[in-house]
């Protein structure tokens, strides 16, 4: 026995209650295609920032020569360098200024809370006061001028060196400087502007927990890799 009918045999409500079932599955596959596309484009990204800064942005080999080659005092400052050393610091910062901003973009199209999709990084003195929030419309200028004040530069070098691995986990992450005690951190944020004056250290969560195991065993990896 057959059975056949047209939409002339279904009621109105039926016939709504379909259409609307077709519309959110177009929109639910709509949603996961965009989502595969987003998640393979930031993927890419990653994968080309982290093998473009192991060859030509390490910050461990450029602090090497910031201090065996480039530096003329021990004041850890971008004024004083070499005009050689800097253009070569100027190009790094450079490189960071222009991709991490980009990076942190693409992540927050594959996270929870799109909204979230700005780097902030804040300079903590040792109470955990904000002395310097630094973002993207402040450019390369503003991490120079931070390290020239603060005397910030090989740390400020090294810490942007570690930042992407810890932005692709997502995990917290605080650089400090052994010489004055002041700390590097960054944030991901909504907005850029204003913010606490103060930010301590919390206690991590299992998933920060998670994120900084993740970010130790990729560093295992790539230093058995250099041996």
């Amino acid at each position: 026995m057959r059975f056949l009918f047209s939409i002339g045999d279904l009621d109105l409500v039926t016939v709504i209650g379909i259409v609307v079932g077709a519309i959110v599955v177009i929109v639910i596959l709509a949603l996961l295609i965009n989502s595969g596309k987003y998640a393979a484009r930031y993927k890419n990204f990653y994968k080309k920032m982290d093998k473009t800064i192991n060859k030509k942005f390490n910050g461990n080999l450029l602090n090497e020569d910031i201090i065996n080659l480039y530096a003329k005092d021990q004041t850890n400052t971008y004024k004083t360098l070499r005009n050689k050393g800097k253009k070569r610091v100027k190009k790094y910062f450079d490189y960071y200024v222009k991709n991490l901003p980009e990076l942190v973009m693409l992540k927050s199209f594959t996270s929870s809370d799109k909204n979230k999709n700005q780097i902030v990084i804040l300079l903590l003195d040792e109470y955990d006061k904000v002395q310097y929030r630094w973002f993207n419309k402040r450019k390369t200028k503003g991490i120079i001028k931070t390290c020239d004040k603060y005397q910030m530069l090989t740390t400020f070098v090294g810490f942007l060196y570690e930042l992407p691995l810890n932005v692709h986990e997502g995990a917290p992450f605080r650089f400090t400087n052994h010489d004055n005690d002041y700390v590097l951190t960054y944030q991901v944020v909504k907005k850029v502007k204003g913010g606490k004056r103060k930010v301590k250290e919390k206690k991590l969560s299992k998933k920060e927990q998670k994120a900084l195991a993740r970010v130790e065993k990729t560093k295992e990896k790539k230093a058995r890799k250099r041996k």
